[in-house]
């Protein structure tokens, strides 16, 4: 006789697949119209679960993988211990990978964390194809996006507010007279990157600014790119300096105060700085600098609690959701107030 499928359960009793599921397992609420459906739907179809397929699909190796750019990054670290708070107290460990803005190391390290049968994934992309993170959701496999979407992708996504932060951070240098503005992007290949530096565009384009190529340089997210574009900056405009510079991650504002002291340009009084994300020392940089502060714990503990969530009740036909945080400007005393 033919075994009946749970697709052929779901289909009869009007619902998803992943809905039947839970009811299987128990391991979630379902309303009780529902669950009397589904258990009606079983009983007329005589459904008999696989046992050996369902005891499989249980087993747990209580790891979740954490994939991002650079794990010795500050803002990457603080997301970490936001992660870790809500999964560590559910027994679950976690497995730490850097893709070093690499798209075939991180497809190296999603097949190898799936393939050591990790329960889920939290990633921060510096891919634009969706292709394999796809196959893996296919396979009802939770992958969690943080800090970067990638196009059509079958993922939950958390990320900040890149474009409108932006945009407030330009707004200030242009409140306090600036117009002569720099900026050093990230990688402009990634959401997170692109979208700031629309931010800062469109700032300028509100205020009749024109954008000048020689004030945009490449910093990749990297102190020591950022530090090599800031040196470019500076040499190639000795005699028309930006007076202010935003940089668009923690790292290169880092990396841009180094190539400022060489020169002995000094915060603000020669050019003024401000950065999107706290840099990690902030207490001992003077003057504290403009930052939009972002709210790194509180991304790792939503991305935490999300892929809990997936791990206990699947991907399958999964209505996936895009949690946007709204980051805070913090000012500091580095912004010169141009008459």
């Amino acid at each position: 006789m033919r075994r009946v499928t749970i697709t052929e359960v779901a289909k009869r009793a009007n619902v998803s697949i992943s809905t039947v599921s839970r009811v299987l397992n128990k391991n979630y609420p379902v309303s009780d119209e529902v669950k009397e459906r589904v258990l009606q739907a079983i009983s007329e179809l005589n459904y008999q679960p696989n046992a050996v397929a369902r005891s499989l699909k249980k087993q747990k190796t209580n790891m979740i993988g954490v994939v991002v750019a650079d794990i010795s990054n500050p803002f990457f670290m603080q997301i970490a211990k936001g992660i870790e708070s809500v999964v560590g107290p559910e027994k679950y460990n976690l497995i730490f990978c850097s893709t070093d803005e690499n798209p075939s190391k991180e497809h190296a390290l999603l097949r190898l964390l799936s393939e050591k049968r990790v329960d889920g994934i939290i990633l921060a992309s510096c891919n634009t194809d969706s292709s394999y993170i796809n196959q893996l959701a296919e396979k009802n496999f939770p992958i969690i996006l943080i800090d970067r979407k990638v196009p059509n992708c079958s993922a939950d996504v958390i990320v900040e507010d890149n474009f409108s932060s932006a945009y407030k951070l330009t707004k200030y240098l242009i409140q306090m007279g600036h117009k002569k503005i720099g900026i050093v992007n990230g990688l402009l290949k990634v959401s997170s990157g692109a979208e700031r530096f629309a931010g800062y565009k469109k700032a300028l384009e509100d205020d009749d600014i024109k954008l000048r190529d020689d004030y945009v340089l490449q910093g990749n997210f990297k102190r020591l790119d950022a530090y090599n574009a800031a040196r470019q900056l500076i040499l190639n405009n000795k005699n028309d300096l930006p007076t202010a510079i935003f940089a668009a991650n923690n790292l290169m504002a880092e990396g841009i105060m180094v190539a400022l002291r060489e020169f002995g340009l000094k915060i603000p009084e020669d050019i003024s700085l401000v950065s999107f994300g706290d840099i990690s020392t902030p207490d001992l940089i003077d003057p504290r600098l403009t930052v939009i502060s972002q709210n790194t714990f509180a991304i790792g503990q939503k991305a935490g609690e999300t892929v809990l969530y997936r791990i206990q009740n699947g991907v399958e036909s999964a209505d996936f959701k895009e949690f946007i945080m709204v980051p805070e400007m913090s000012i500091g005393n580095s912004v010169k107030k141009i008459n």
